[in-house]
Parts: C-alpha cells; structure tokens; sequence
C-alpha cells in the first residue's frame, strides 16, 4: 500500500453519497408509543437492535426478531428504510459464536422483521471472532460496502471491503488483504472515492472506484489519525462525510472481546475537511469524547 502525507487521490471537491438514505417507515408508526425522540441503537444492554427514547425515560422497543443474530455493531440504512447490521460479539462468544461472524443482517424497512441478508467468504475463529467491523450505503452506487477482518490472524491480513447490491450478491471487492473497519464512499466529479479506517494502526486509506465500485487504483494512506488526537491503540470505527467534513468515530481495538469495536467502548471523535485545492485533508476538530449516539 502506497502512503501520502494527507494526499488525496481525488483532485476535486467531495459530496457525500449517502444522502438517499432514510429512517424505516415501521419506527414513524412508533413515534406515538415512544415518547420524545427516537433513535435505532446497537449500543443498548440488550442484544441486537433496539428502538430507543432519547428523552431519559429508558423506554425502547425490540421486534421478537432483532436478537436474532446476537449482539450487533456497524449499522446503515438505503433509500427504501431497509437497515443493514453487522453482528459484533461483546464479552462473550455465547451470543455470538464465530460461525455468525460473517453474516450480515437486514430489517425490512416496512415490516421491521430482521432476516439474514448475505454470508460473506472467509471464516472468523475464536482467535479472532470479528466479521463486519464497518458497514455504509453509497446511495450513487446502490451498493452497501463493507469493512471486514474476516479471517485475519496476528501476522495476516486477510481482510478488506467487499461492495455488495441489494439483493445480497457481491459485486465488487474493492480492497483486499487489508483489515478494514469504517467505511464510507464519496463522490468526485464523475470518479468515486472508497474512504476505510484500518484495523491494525490508526489510519484512513483512499481507494479510487468506478461506478461499479471495483478499485480504479490502490490504496493511499490519506489521513494519519494521531493528527487529530488518536490514541496509538484507536482506530476509525465509523465514518460519515457531510459538508465537506469527515467524522470519525474513533475506538480501541485489538481483535479482542476485552477492548472491542462494539458500542459499549468508549466513543471519540474527531472531524477533518478535505481542501480541493491542496488535495490535503486537515484536523477540524480534534478528538474529544461523546456524551451520547
């Protein structure tokens, strides 16, 4: 993998691909049976997912179906409300055995049943027993990509970001060999930009797409995350770009169940903005810890 202080293989400016993508209609018919505002949450006690008030009351609601796949992590929504989880284990391999680690789950945007969407290649084990560490909807795309460590051991890497359609089939596998966790896409003019958090050091990667998501060129290290506050053991766990700024959820990882990439660990941030003009990203705000989702 090549390496660039703060390069960016995308020479224009940025906008964001995920726009198209909406809360499911089956929580707006909720809204009358929760009080104040509502969010899906996979960082709650209980396993899966849950429909949680905000408002300190500590009321939620969870389908008879949510828990199905165990305890869950990374999590995205498409244009229809579908949501799309990744199951990540906790303290235990009893909720989540190894041999789920590489399903991937959808809840039906309308009906709120959560089913198994796709079983990616590879196998977790109880050395490692994450799967899916990042999940993002690129809406220009149609395409959900995914950042894994599927299979990877202490001195391999077999991990990477596959790009799947909607329908559950993998169409792309833009990054290969390299422990990914969080994943976003953006768009450059007519070119796309494949954004990855690496699970092994505290740094972002750039890989150019075309528009059926394959790589158009190979990873370049973009943003070194210790820049903007990163612990050495932090990695990007969760990326968003809107307004020309970069959030990145940072948490310690280590491919263990002690320090995981579930939402109970705690939650930093940090926010870079990309400059078209010098090609560099650059700290916007450094890391500081979140009080709340």
């Amino acid at each position: 993998m090549r390496q660039a202080a703060g390069a960016n293989p995308a020479p224009a400016a940025l906008a964001a691909t995920g726009a198209c993508a909406r809360q499911p209609p089956f929580a707006q018919e909720l809204t009358a049976s929760l009080p104040g505002p509502l969010a899906l949450a996979t960082d709650r006690p209980m396993r899966g997912l849950a429909l949680v008030s905000l408002d300190g009351s500590g009321r939620s609601y969870q389908h008879q179906s949510w828990d199905d796949g165990g305890f869950m992590g990374a999590m995205t929504f498409d244009e229809a409300g579908n949501i799309y989880l990744a199951p990540t284990p906790r303290q235990s391999l009893a909720d989540n055995p190894p041999s789920g680690a590489t399903t991937l789950w959808r809840v039906d945007g309308r009906t709120g049943v959560m089913r198994p969407f796709a079983t990616l290649p590879g196998a977790a084990s109880e050395r490692n027993p994450f799967g899916v560490l990042g999940l993002s909807y690129a809406c220009d795309l149609g395409l959900l990509f995914a950042g894994t460590v599927i299979g990877s051991t202490p001195s391999v890497e077999r991990g990477g970001v596959v790009a799947l359609s909607t329908d559950g089939q993998i169409r792309a596998t833009p990054v290969d060999g390299l422990d990914a966790m969080g994943v976003t896409v953006v768009r450059a003019d007519r070119r796309y930009l494949l954004l990855a958090g690496l699970a092994r050091r505290p740094a972002i990667v750039g890989v150019p797409l075309d528009a059926r998501g394959h790589a158009a060129g190979p990873p370049v290290e973009i943003i070194d995350l210790t820049a903007g506050g990163a612990t050495a053991s932090e990695r990007a766990r969760k990326l968003r770009f809107a307004n020309g700024e970069l959030s990145v959820d940072l948490v310690s990882f280590n491919y263990t169940l002690q320090v995981n990439a579930s939402g109970t660990a705690p939650l930093r941030r940090a926010i870079w903005r990309y400059d078209p003009h010098t090609r560099h990203w650059t700290v916007a705000r450094q890391a500081e810890q979140q009080a709340g989702p």
